[in-house]
């Protein structure tokens, strides 16, 4: 099998020629991916169709069809995006513009490309109310035995 190497902005990706991934495998790294992902939150099922954009702290993509939205008071919002938006999961930054206030399902957003070349427009999906679980800390240090003192 013949390999050929690109440089993409200081980054090596490796094509393999003849290798194909069928959708199956990208669905499947994609479930994977978002079950890891919400792994400290639970889902609530609680959706809104806007968020406070004032209220983000961090934004974080999951894949191509997922962006959680870290807010600041411990909310956090899983946006399932209506269709696939390719690359967004190679590049992993979106960039946006808040109009009226609010960032709503439907609104747009581009992949941020650091390259400087446009990358696709996808829109938002509706906004689910994901809630942290609390943590085991305590739990864990209890059960580890202790050291010879």
């Amino acid at each position: 099998m013949k390999m050929k190497q690109i440089i993409f902005g200081g980054v090596a990706c490796v094509l393999a020629a003849g290798s194909v991934v069928g959708d199956e495998d990208t669905q499947k790294d994609e479930q994977s991916a978002l079950e890891k992902a919400l792994m400290k939150y639970e889902r609530t099922g609680e959706v809104k169709k806007c968020i406070n954009p004032t209220r983000i702290r961090h934004s974080r993509v999951v894949d191509d069809f997922h962006i959680i939205f870290e807010m600041t008071g411990r909310k956090s919002y899983l946006s399932t995006l209506p269709r696939k938006c390719h690359s967004l999961d190679f590049h992993k930054s979106i960039k946006y513009t808040v109009r009226g206030g609010s960032l709503c399902r439907n609104d747009l957003f581009e992949v941020f490309n650091s390259t400087g070349i446009h990358g696709p427009t996808c829109s938002f999906g509706e906004f689910e109310e994901l809630k942290l679980k609390p943590k085991k800390e305590k739990d864990e240090k209890a059960e580890m035995p202790k050291g010879n003192e």
